[in-house]
């Protein structure tokens, strides 16, 4: 008899590692970004520019380039644990709530 193929299976498979690109692309892509106006807004304090706003801004997109790069590496990771064992995914999960429990609170810093 002839190996009767899950088409299914192979498409959520698919489909699962699709969105685990897009997130990831898109994810470090925001990061990219927020760290880049960062980065300007550190350089016009270099000079001694003083915009009034320029510290908040810069806390807003710290925030926002910690939650893209948990977008990024969360997927990915959690595909990684889904095949182990528990253990694996217990560590996951509590490191995953450690690092969201980071973001909460250099968000109540600014």
């Amino acid at each position: 008899m002839a190996k009767k193929s899950n088409s299914r299976r192979t498409a959520e498979r698919r489909e699962r590692r699709d969105l685990t690109k897009i997130c990831a692309f898109w994810g470090i892509v925001l990061a990219g970004v927020a760290m880049f106006i960062g980065f300007i807004i550190s350089l016009l304090a270099l000079f001694d520019i003083t915009v009034g706003w320029a510290g908040t801004l810069r806390g807003i997109c710290n925030i926002v380039s910690m939650i893209a790069l948990l977008i990024a590496i969360a997927f990915p990771a959690y595909d990684y644990v889904r095949g182990r064992g528990k253990s694996w995914k217990a560590v996951y999960w509590v490191a995953l709530i450690l690092y969201i429990c980071g973001i909460i609170g250099i968000g109540f810093t600014l």
